[in-house]
């Protein structure tokens, strides 16, 4: 009984340690607790970009369909007047048929022989001119390899009116001569005065006798004569000096891979106002192009590479 009392009283003081009362909220076991997923992080595209020099010899793949194309070194070449080079071309073609013809085994037949002869004619020296139309004929002829003149003219008898007429007084040299000269290489330069046939007519006259006026067109043809002996004698003595050589252009490329959209088309964009050479590499098409301006692939979707080169 003592103990029971002992219990109760112990009870009494806890209840009334207690300044508030106990609550208990209830708890529905039938409801469905919404649990949120984290947001998934935006992963940004990824582009992978490439620079470096140009091989000299071309070589480098800017994109598959687009290399980058060093530009050529064009050769120095001395400043000849085109009727010079005409000259020059026409015997290299006419002196191998002449040496044929005639077994003449030390005769020219290159372009280097006579450009060694002709490479001082330059325009003040031995100037164009602006041939008639039998001139233009025979030269244009000669020039296009017409082999059936080739031989008429520089086989045989050397005169052969009037395609020897109209040679000699646009070169200011007859045929003859020019075979001497270039092709047999018997003479060293051209000399005496060229005046038309006395045994026949000419295309600018009749037959011509001392002391008769000479036709305009010799008068003409004895000044580009002149011009023609003054340079070959300075070819020989002061012959044309090439200059030093010029260096190759350097090249440079950038190519970017990566997703199609703004990004690329900033790139090209660029380029294309700094004067690159584009190209792009479309990979869901397959096809490989040149791009001269936005246009070309602006529209395209999916995996794209595009590269550029620049020569300075």
């Amino acid at each position: 009984m003592r103990r029971m009392m002992q219990a109760l009283s112990a009870l009494s003081l806890c209840l009334a340690a207690c300044d508030g009362q106990v609550k208990f909220s209830s708890m529905d076991l039938g409801s469905k607790q919404t649990v949120t997923d984290p947001t998934t992080p935006t992963v940004d595209p990824v582009y992978k970009k490439t620079s470096g020099s140009c091989s000299s010899d071309s070589s480098t793949a800017v994109v598959s369909c687009m290399k980058c194309e060093i530009p050529a070194v064009p050769p120095a070449e001395p400043p000849m007047s085109l009727k010079a080079k005409q000259l020059m071309n026409i015997m290299a073609a006419v002196c191998p048929i002449n040496r044929a013809y005639y077994g003449n085994k030390y005769a020219a037949t290159t372009i280097a022989d006579h450009l060694a002869k002709l490479n001082r004619c330059s325009t003040a020296l031995y100037p164009d001119s602006t041939p008639d139309a039998g001139q233009n004929d025979v030269v244009q002829r000669l020039l296009n390899n017409d082999t059936a003149l080739q031989n008429k003219m520089f086989t045989g008898l050397w005169y052969k009116p009037p395609y020897s007429d109209y040679f000699e007084t646009y070169f200011g040299l007859e045929v003859g001569q020019a075979i001497q000269v270039f092709c047999e290489q018997s003479v060293a330069n051209i000399s005496g005065m060229l005046v038309p046939s006395s045994t026949a007519p000419n295309p600018y006259g009749p037959v011509w006798e001392y002391p008769d006026p000479m036709p305009d067109m010799y008068v003409k043809a004895n000044d580009y004569r002149d011009g023609l002996s003054a340079c070959i004698s300075l070819s020989k003595t002061s012959p044309w000096q090439a200059p030093p050589p010029v260096a190759a252009k350097a090249c440079n490329y950038e190519t970017l891979a990566g997703a199609a959209g703004d990004q690329i088309n900033s790139q090209v964009s660029s380029w294309l106002a700094a004067g690159y050479t584009v190209g792009a590499d479309m990979a869901t098409t397959g096809v490989c192009s040149s791009v001269k301006s936005l246009d070309d692939i602006k529209s395209y979707q999916g995996d794209i590479t595009v590269g550029a080169y620049i020569c300075k």
